[in-house]
């Protein structure tokens, strides 16, 4: 699969990833080879016209653990002071 790294806003790919094998929010692996970090204020499509937002979508499959903390803790507040965290 060929993934296509676009800064946030517009339309025109900044990087093809030709063959990617896999991918995550912070990372792109190919037969070529790993590149990472990705920036910040970049996301990742499969399609050229970047309609796509594959990093964001992983992230949200696969929340970090301080994130599943933050949500958490939420909960926590919301269960023992009935949402208003006071």
């Amino acid at each position: 699969m060929d993934l296509y790294l676009y800064r946030i806003g517009t339309a025109e790919p900044l990087l093809r990833f030709e063959k990617a094998l896999s991918y995550t929010d912070s990372r792109v692996v190919t037969e070529e080879g790993v590149y990472e970090p990705l920036a910040e204020n970049c996301e990742l499509s499969s399609l050229p016209d970047c309609s796509e937002t594959l990093r964001t979508d992983w992230a949200a499959s696969y929340p970090s653990q301080e994130t599943r903390i933050e949500q958490m803790e939420s909960l926590m507040a919301e269960l023992l002071f009935g949402g208003d965290g006071e």
